[in-house]
């Protein structure tokens, strides 16, 4: 891989960082209200103009909203992660978000590796019956679930089987000691307090797999080194798998940057339904409570991971196919 290549990527990533906090610098300056006068709110206390004056300095406010010198000071203190504190609670929003983070990329990182888990393996086999009903039926199912958004195959999944069935907690909470510390009861803890809301992302994000997979197989299937491989007399399950399957991961892995958007999304929603104590969770309070540090932040670090994944994505495609520029 070309060290420029890789040098250009890396800038274009700390381009977009710097992008992404100044519009958040510039979105959140936007929201009605004073960031210091919420603040002695939700302390139930009186204070007085100089009091309120003084807290606006602690805030970075002194100067008005759009004061250069509080930009650049923002500017300094999110990108090392100095978010100031909560409103409510007065804990530092870095140490909030940290809590909630762990929880977050358990269900992320689970959900997209058990999508591409099932989902590629699907998009092989539907390939394989291709012309015959188990192919009408496997592209069927992928085609309707596909088409579900997240947050409503969540509500559907929490009203079955907690509210009808009784069948999960309605809380999807958990200490995250029991996922560092693991034992079969510990074990059994998590994944009945994650079931519902793993399902609902992979289940939908395996459907998209599936078709992209499926889809990448049949281009590659009509390509002229396969029509070759079968005139040398190699076995269907030799190209379908070790010929074509490999070559159809180039697209796919394309659209995984796109897919992996969508799951944060998901993420996000299904952590808001079911309770899970995670980032999504964290960032619907803050914004429901006018919490501003505390969502600026949590917007901060989600779309941080985002970016980061996004490049990661890139940099995996390049190794699989040379010829790609990152």
């Amino acid at each position: 891989m070309n060290i420029y290549l890789v040098m250009r990527k890396v800038v274009q990533t700390v381009a977009l960082v710097l992008l992404m906090a100044v519009l958040l610098y510039v979105i959140f300056r936007l929201m009605p209200g004073n960031p210091a006068e919420l603040f002695i709110i939700s302390s139930r206390h009186q204070a007085t103009a100089q009091q309120l004056d003084s807290l606006e300095k602690q805030l970075g406010l002194a100067g008005g909203k759009w004061n250069f010198t509080n930009f650049l000071t923002y500017m300094a203190d999110i990108l090392t992660f100095k978010f100031g504190y909560d409103y409510y609670n007065g804990r530092s929003v870095w140490s909030e978000i940290l809590t909630a983070l762990p929880f977050t990329l358990l269900l992320l990182g689970t959900a997209t590796v058990a999508s591409y888990v099932f989902g590629l393996p699907l998009g092989i086999v539907t390939t394989w019956f291709r012309g015959k009903k188990t192919e009408g039926v496997l592209v069927t199912s992928g085609l309707v679930l596909n088409s579900i958004p997240y947050f409503i195959f969540a509500i559907l999944l929490f009203l079955y089987f907690v509210v009808a069935f009784k069948l999960a907690p309605v809380a999807s909470s958990f200490p995250f000691s029991d996922v560092t510390s693991p034992s079969w009861s510990n074990f059994v803890t998590v994944a009945g307090a994650l079931a519902l809301p793993m399902t609902t992302l992979v289940v939908i994000g395996a459907a998209g797999n599936l078709l992209v997979m499926r889809a990448a197989m049949v281009s590659v299937l009509g390509q002229d080194f396969i029509l070759t491989a079968r005139a040398k007399g190699v076995s269907e399950g030799a190209i379908m798998f070790r010929h074509a399957a490999r070559n159809a991961m180039i697209p796919v892995s394309t659209q995984m940057a796109l897919n992996f958007a969508l799951i944060v999304s998901g993420a996000i929603i299904t952590e808001i339904i079911f309770s899970v104590p995670g980032l999504g969770n964290l960032t619907y309070q803050a914004v429901v409570n006018l919490n501003y540090p505390l969502a600026e932040g949590a917007f901060f670090v989600i779309s941080l991971v985002t970016i980061l994944a996004y490049a990661g994505i890139d940099f995996i495609h390049a190794w699989l196919d040379p010829r790609i520029q990152i």
